[in-house]
């Protein structure tokens, strides 16, 4: 080894002691340096024409042009940079916990509507489809999606659409005969035991699985905004439920138990949400319905529980987001 280093040392010496390495020295340096200078101007010119650089030269800060540009797509960016002007939510709104890239267009336009909203409510609204848009058609439910499918006004089901399995519940969970899908009654047994156990009362399912022609049937002797349109009722995927208990029939004066609030509380421990909750009736095109649950299974449940967000919010961020 130190034959070699003595070896590599020696040749280095006797190509400094040429009288032409010393000529050419300088003209090496200078090519260099030509040579940085020219990539550094590539550089330069190729940066002027990203989107990051045009939309810092919309007014915005270089650190907020860079992450803008970082979640927009090519198409977003460059509508961003046509508009010529500067938008003061452009940035905040993408830095919302549930801001989805698609729909960045979608929040920019109705904050120009509603410029009251605050980001949170813009965020939600969009990302829900509760937003003016002249292109938004009603679209099937994808049932693909099983216990996750989506169904509500926007999105429906077709009239051959039942449940592949469903299972009758036994007399002392129910009025009358009604079924669900297996995992369901499975379920709400389990729920009915322990609101028992805890609060003395039974709960009981008053209506679960209904039928296309069944809910046209329901919607016709319902109040407005109390029943949906056939088509769009949760009730018909089997995975919706309508509880009150045997000490309050009826429904309101459930709204008001002890039993309801024990169910609304641990509900999401048996894989069900509470549907329709309190405030969110314009958001969801439903009136509060302290009786509807619909199952989810419980990872789905505890996170819409944890997150405070309807399934709606959680089916637009979790699910539907990436769909183009």
């Amino acid at each position: 080894m130190k034959n070699i280093w003595q070896h590599i040392l020696q040749q280095s010496r006797q190509w400094c002691d040429r009288p032409s390495f010393w000529e050419t020295v300088p003209f090496v340096v200078m090519g260099l340096l030509a040579l940085t200078l020219m990539v550094k101007g590539c550089q330069g010119i190729c940066y002027h024409g990203t989107a990051e650089y045009r939309i810092h030269r919309l007014g915005y800060p270089i650190d907020q042009a860079r992450a803008i540009a970082g979640v927009l797509s090519a198409e977003q960016a460059h509508s961003l940079i046509s508009r010529g002007e500067h938008d003061t939510i452009a940035y905040p709104i993408i830095k919302q916990r549930y801001f989805i890239a698609k729909n960045f267009d979608h929040y920019l336009a109705f904050h120009k509507v509603d410029s009251v909203a605050s980001l949170d409510d813009i965020v939600t609204v969009v990302n829900v489809g509760d937003y003016p848009d002249e292109q938004k058609t009603a679209t099937h439910c994808d049932t693909s999606k099983g216990q996750l499918m989506l169904v509500n006004g926007m999105h429906y089901l077709d009239e051959k659409y039942q449940p592949d399995s469903l299972e009758a519940f036994e007399r002392t969970c129910c009025y009358e005969n009604q079924q669900a899908i297996p995992a369901v009654v499975r379920a709400f047994v389990a729920m009915q035991r322990d609101c028992k156990t805890s609060t003395g009362a039974q709960l009981m399912v008053n209506s679960a699985y209904r039928s296309f022609q069944d809910q046209i049937a329901i919607y016709k002797r319902s109040d407005k905004g109390y029943a949906a349109h056939a088509g769009r009722s949760e009730h018909q995927t089997g995975l919706a439920i309508d509880v009150t208990s045997l000490q309050h029939p009826m429904r309101w004066p459930f709204d008001a138990s002890v039993e309801c609030a024990w169910m609304h509380e641990h509900c999401h421990e048996y894989g069900f949400i509470l549907r329709y909750p309190k405030k969110q009736s314009q958001l969801l095109g439903y009136n509060y319905e302290p009786w509807h649950l619909r199952y989810v299974g419980v990872p789905t449940s505890t996170r819409i529980h944890n997150e405070g967000i309807t399934f709606d919010e959680y089916y637009a961020y979790y699910i539907d987001r990436e769909k183009q």
